[in-house]
């Protein structure tokens, strides 16, 4: 974020926060027992199943915010434009656990709640190097949650259908032609909002992702493609931060993420399209 704002990329905006309700709505999509364990700290093995160790009282307040900073981002985005959060930790997250440092699903809350406000179906492109397990054991059920995923490995048997799509690949070809398919699925699916996780551990020298031959170019050039989809089609779009473990590169690649919201934020602006905040 220093770094997108020491290029004017972003204004930042804050959102009101109310605990309790924030806690709640949580506690709708997760079983109570375990937001309840991330809440207090007890059972300390359950507070923090997802990886992070020490849990403090901080932490569980963060994890809160983010949840609730997210619903304000698509509340924002869904008046017609485009909203980064830059958060990540969301997609492995179960519903009585945390998984792979993702503690509670805010993309499933977020899409549950924002579905039942518009209603419209809301998609979650999910572009992470890993797959989005706990996405698709919580929501792959819901008409109202169309899911669009790209991985390196499989962690979760999901059936390719006309709401899911979920693509295992081997190189930058394997995830072009994937890439591809977007366009359509959006078509079809016609979502009222898309939530974008634009990971950039698919990297190819990211220890922990590694996609053989995608490379800054190629993450560049893929998030201007889902962009200019979603937002060509009028959909509004929520934009995170996903994984990325290479220090010093990963950041910049996430720059250029925000980079290519603020091009397409100047195209709108230059058609006299309504104004992407």
């Amino acid at each position: 974020m220093r770094l997108a704002e020491a290029e004017g990329l972003v204004a930042t905006m804050t959102a009101p926060f109310d605990a309790e309700q924030a806690w709640t709505a949580i506690a709708t999509v997760h079983n109570p027992a375990y937001v309840e364990a991330v809440r207090t700290g007890s059972p300390r093995g359950l507070a923090e199943s997802q990886g992070f160790p020490r849990w403090s009282p901080e932490f569980a307040e963060s994890v809160a915010r983010i949840w609730s900073g997210h619903l304000a981002a698509c509340k924002i985005a869904r008046d017609g434009g485009m909203a980064l959060h830059p958060v990540s930790g969301a997609h492995h997250a179960d519903f009585g656990r945390g998984s792979a440092y993702c503690t509670f699903n805010y993309l499933v809350g977020a899409a549950r709640a924002v579905a039942a406000d518009m209603e419209r179906t809301v998609a979650i492109i999910d572009l992470d190097a890993h797959a989005g397990d706990g996405t698709f054991r919580l929501a792959g059920d819901e008409p109202a949650i169309a899911l669009f995923d790209i991985a390196a490995s499989r962690w979760v048997d999901a059936p390719r259908t006309d709401r899911i799509e979920y693509h295992v690949v081997n190189d930058a070809e394997e995830y072009r032609a994937a890439l591809d398919r977007l366009p359509a699925f959006l078509d079809r699916v016609q979502p009222g909002l898309v939530q974008y996780q634009a990971g950039m551990d698919p990297f190819e020298n990211d220890s922990v992702g590694g996609i053989t031959g995608v490379t800054e170019a190629f993450l560049e050039a893929r998030d201007r493609f889902v962009i200019e989809a979603v937002r060509s089609r009028g959909i509004p779009l929520v934009v995170n931060l996903a994984g990325g473990y290479v220090r010093g590169v990963s950041e910049r690649l996430h720059v250029t993420t925000i980079r290519a919201m603020a091009e397409w934020k100047r195209r709108e602006a230059a058609r006299g399209d309504p104004a992407t905040r």
